[in-house]
């Protein structure tokens, strides 16, 4: 797969104007099926009834995010996903993005939530960037 392709089409779906204070970073998750984009999905803050059943638990810090109602990048391409195709996702890779305010590669690792959502949809792979711009699995 071609990571800079993904990195050049989400940094491309974020203009200057989106990168303003009340969004911490922006997370984008595509699902790739023989080496097509199928889904993009971002962060968004709104929430989705499934959604609000996932407790947000941050897998680094361990701190509860439940109180904020937000959509995750993997839970938005999952339901883009489904809506459009009946591609079984165990023939898909997800993988997801991070950029911080200042628009640089961050961590991108999916939270325990989102990590449950993945377990359940099981995925052929799964990646993600960390803070140096490496693709992990």
């Amino acid at each position: 797969m071609n990571y800079k392709r993904l990195e050049s089409i989400a940094k491309a779906m974020t203009d200057a104007s989106s990168f303003s204070c009340t969004k911490r970073c922006h997370h984008y998750s595509f699902v790739i099926y023989k080496k097509r984009i199928l889904a993009v999905g971002l962060n968004k803050q709104k929430t989705h009834p499934t959604n609000l059943k996932n407790r947000k638990i941050s897998t680094r810090t361990g701190e509860d995010f439940s109180e904020f109602k937000h959509i995750c990048s993997e839970f938005s391409a999952i339901t883009k996903l489904k809506k459009l195709t009946n591609i079984d996702t165990k023939k898909c890779v997800l993988i997801n993005l991070r950029y911080d305010r200042n628009k640089k590669i961050a961590l991108a690792k999916p939270c325990m939530s989102c990590q449950s959502l993945l377990n359940t949809y099981t995925f052929k792979k799964v990646l993600w960037t960390n803070n140096t711009g490496v693709y992990c699995e």
